[in-house]
């Protein structure tokens, strides 16, 4: 399924060749190369990690991508320490990656370019809570972000298993007039990290989304990156 909305998040543009991601990779050469990095931007070079990588599988990919987050984020905000369940949500901030082999002997490396936004998001996030931790109650994941007004934010839709059902959430949440620029920016199991703008107080917009009759419901399980969570109705 991951590979169904990833396929589909790539046609539109967000990331990457999808054949560059999950074929096996190429001997090393012009082909097998990352794409440079502009000279002299120390910014965009934080939020890109190349770490070892065992094999080309799946959870092989996923064990890499939580290590170059690992990485990432100590490039971003040293000291910064994110939770296993962060880390095991890790592609979900992923922008774009790709294999390539290893300088030195035959081993593969795995270079994952990520999200600023995203990653951005899950610092100020941790650093929320911890401000919360004195006493208010921290942010769940249905409301992370409670917005008191209009803004920008990811949302996490979970229950997507088919093609004809991602594109039912890209027609539905498109036709909110709350939201504008509604964009997949990424996608893990059945669920799709989307980045959408709005004009109302989110809780407005999320009641909106979710009332009677319709095919979305809230998610009362919080999702890294997301400020916040809702599952399809099918």
């Amino acid at each position: 399924m991951m590979r169904v909305l990833l396929s589909l998040i790539l046609g539109l543009g967000m990331a990457g060749a999808a054949a560059a991601q999950t074929a096996t990779p190429a001997h090393a050469g012009a082909a097998s190369a990352p794409a440079p990095t502009p000279a002299g931007d120390p910014a965009a070079n934080s939020y890109s990690a190349t770490v070892p990588v065992a094999g080309t599988s799946d959870a092989q990919r996923n064990t890499a991508i939580a290590s170059a987050l690992t990485q990432v984020l100590q490039q971003v905000s040293p000291g910064f320490a994110a939770s296993p369940d962060a880390l095991a949500q890790a592609s979900g901030y992923v922008r774009d990656f790709r294999y390539k082999r290893a300088a030195a002997g035959g081993g593969l490396e795995l270079q994952v370019d990520f999200d600023p936004g995203a990653v951005s998001r899950l610092v100020a996030a941790n650093q929320g809570a911890a401000a919360n931790a004195g006493g208010a109650t921290p942010a769940t994941g249905s409301t992370a972000a409670n917005v008191a007004q209009g803004g920008s934010g990811n949302l996490w839709v979970d229950g997507i298993d088919s093609s004809h059902a991602f594109a039912s959430l890209l027609s539905a949440l498109r036709a909110d007039t709350a939201l504008h620029d509604v964009t997949p920016v990424g996608a893990q199991g059945d669920g799709v990290l989307l980045h959408l703008d709005f004009d109302q107080p989110l809780a407005a917009v999320l009641a909106g989304l979710t009332g009677p009759g319709g095919h979305l419901a809230i998610n009362q399980q919080p999702h890294a990156g997301a400020d916040a969570a809702l599952h399809w109705v099918p």
